[in-house]
């Protein structure tokens, strides 16, 4: 499709040098999370272990990042999941990605082990590995903060892995900038099998425009789109915390409650997590590269003489940390969540893994032996602090939970696994999975196994008109949370979508998945050809997310034996009933829900007996070397 080229570094950290390359296959696949699918798939064989050296990370920007474009702060990190065995990608903000691109280059593939720590410091064409060893074991603040000391410059970006990517923790994330994360699939934990500590660059070029005064103009009127959104207002009032945060403004927004038992918190506890409660706490508001919205707050609390500072706060930790583990201490759940950023660990990962462990001690199936006098008990705040640190440095009955909750499940036994609430062997944090069908199928079929951030829409949570949903997606009942009518083709519409907006580069919450008059992907097809000079059609688009879906579903399906079975929530969410709230009595219909995977199968060109490809979907999108791929590792379609 391309002529162009993209400039992509590959560090060999067994030999200690890299390699620098130029390749069109950056753009067939629109860069970001597309590329590095593109590499993963082709780079690794059946064989490889998550951790091990002969697995490869791949820090790819998107074809925008570091553009004018609002929200094009995004890189993507993409590597075999530790947690899954299938596909492992995340999509990170902040100021790294962008200047990735100042410094010239577009990915980075990390490949090797080396054989004590080390840094990557990439200053504009000049490329060094540097030693870490000094680095080994400090937090991911303490990091980024001695490297830019160490260099001389408070302007140098930096990805880096905490005491819990070290351990080799499998809920162990990557973070940028200090507050934002490269999370899922224990990517933290690969970098640290590898002893990657940190990476920084420092960029001084300008990322090159074709028709620069063209791209700027359809910016201009993109971002008129966005500013002109309820949605983007309201994020920029209050962030996803005021948004979505246990209950949200409305106090309607469903969240999750004690371990996904729940989908309705007690009011009184909620008003003590919300933002408003938090809002005499704040002393600014932050943001990534080139966005509007600044949805993230920095915070500053006092509580017994301990003064704690931290950026971030989306909804994901009040949800994982407050309600799912029934903590109403304001304090208590900042501190959670800076340890996670400090110990760099997913929120996600982390909420999940111990709510379970919770709801096994309350039933009696650990005690305080298994759990070295730990009182793992609904909001007990304090001993589930001790827990979290324990979990990044592997000490004490941490040892178990930083295996991840599937994992973990399975050490103890003892019919511990009911109540681990995982997709594909990934923790669950998620809201509304009992009560918003489009969503909960989403999270069911998202192919890193598990998370909303793949294909499950915001229609229902919005409540978009009926007309709406009609001209949009041809689904009249796209904004009613309990309707399983047309859910399927929307999943399967916003899958292919949210491949397009993590390939290119943006944020998802400057595109189209709050405010869906920016779902139209003329937006990028305009701006594309105004980039790069080359023209890209409406159709040409659709069909690079397609094939990135396709790859990995066949990258799963090779690694990880992933088919059907698999597309599912836990059994909780499918057989239990809420008994509170607005949304009292909902749970997941297995026959509805069937039925909904059946249309998504079909939208997606799958095979709805066993969830695996068809040949004519694969030929049809001209993807041979995917056929070739399938066969060559004895799986026939």
């Amino acid at each position: 499709m391309s002529n162009l080229k993209a400039k992509i570094i590959r560090v060999n950290l067994s030999k200690g040098d890299f390699d620098i390359f130029f390749t069109d296959d950056y753009y067939r696949f629109l860069g970001g999370r597309g590329y590095g699918d593109w590499i993963i798939l082709n780079e690794l064989s059946k064989n490889t272990e998550p951790l091990s050296v002969d697995n490869k990370v791949i820090i790819s920007t998107g074809c925008f990042t570091g553009t004018s474009l609002p929200g094009s702060s995004r890189i993507s990190l993409t590597t075999k999941n530790v947690l899954s065995g299938g596909i492992c990608y995340s999509s990170g903000g902040g100021n790294f990605g962008p200047e990735l691109k100042k410094a010239g280059f577009d990915a980075i593939i990390i490949e090797g082990k080396a054989s004590s720590p080390q840094y990557l410091f990439i200053d504009d064409d000049k490329i060094e590995l540097r030693d870490a060893s000094h680095l080994w074991g400090m937090s991911t603040w303490d990091t980024e903060d001695a490297i830019k000391q160490e260099l001389g410059e408070d302007r140098i970006k930096v990805i880096s892995i905490g005491p819990a990517g070290e351990n080799m923790s499998k809920v162990a994330c990557v973070m940028i900038d200090k507050a934002h994360a490269l999370a899922w699939g224990g990517s933290g934990a690969i970098l640290g099998y590898k002893m990657l500590k940190a990476i920084a660059v420092r960029g001084h070029k300008e990322v090159k425009i074709h028709d620069k005064a063209l791209f700027n103009d359809l910016v201009k009127s993109y971002s008129h789109v966005l500013l002109s959104s309820p949605a983007s207002a309201s994020l920029r009032k209050g962030g996803t915390h005021g948004m979505a945060g246990v209950g949200g403004w409305s106090g309607k927004v469903p969240t999750s409650v004690r371990n996904l038992q729940e989908e309705y918190w007690d009011p009184e506890k909620s008003k003590k997590v919300s933002e408003e409660a938090y809002k005499p706490y704040e002393k600014k508001r932050t943001k990534c590269y080139n966005c509007p919205l600044s949805c993230l707050h920095y915070y500053e609390m006092e509580k017994d003489g301990e003064i704690l500072s931290c950026e971030g706060m989306h909804a994901n930790s009040v949800r994982g940390f407050a309600s799912n583990w029934d903590i109403d201490d304001p304090f208590s759940v900042l501190k959670i969540h800076a340890l996670c950023n400090k110990h760099g660990m997913d929120v996600d990962g982390v909420s999940a893994v111990v709510a379970w462990a919770i709801e096994c001690f309350e039933n009696g199936i650990i005690d305080e032996k298994d759990t070295f006098g730990l009182k793992l008990k609904w909001g007990n705040a304090e001993d589930l602090i001790t827990l979290v640190e324990q979990i990044a440095y592997r000490k004490n009955f941490g040892n178990i939970i930083a295996e991840g909750v599937y994992n973990a499940s399975r050490i103890v036994g003892r019919d511990s696994q009911k109540y681990a609430m995982q997709i594909k062997g990934v923790g669950i944090n998620e809201q509304g999975v009992h009560s918003h069908k489009a969503w909960s199928l989403g999270i069911a079929t998202s192919t890193r196994g598990g998370g909303h951030l793949t294909g499950s829409p915001q229609t229902e949570n919005r409540q978009i008109p009926e007309q709406v949903g009609k001209w949009l997606f041809n689904c009249e009942e796209a904004g009613i949370p309990g309707s399983y009518k047309g859910k399927g083709r929307l999943v399967a519409w916003y899958e292919r979508f949210k491949a397009i907006i993590d390939s290119i580069g943006i944020c998802y919450f400057d595109a189209g998945w709050y405010e869906v008059a920016l779902a139209d992907i003329k937006h990028f097809t305009r701006m594309y050809q105004a980039y790069t000079g080359e023209l890209i059609t409406d159709d040409e688009l659709w069909n690079i997310a397609e094939k990135i879906i396709n790859m990995e579903r066949a990258f799963n399906t090779v690694h990880a034996g992933f088919t059907r079975k698999d597309d599912y929530l836990p059994d909780r969410i499918m057989e239990q009933p809420l008994t509170v709230g607005p949304f009292k009595g909902e749970y997941i219909d297995k026959d509805r829900f069937d039925a909904m995977l059946d249309e998504y199968y079909e939208a997606q060109g799958l095979d709805k007996a066993t969830g695996l490809q068809k040949r004519e979907t694969i030929e049809k999108l001209g993807m041979d070397f995917l056929l070739e791929y399938l066969e060559s590792n004895h799986i026939s379609i």
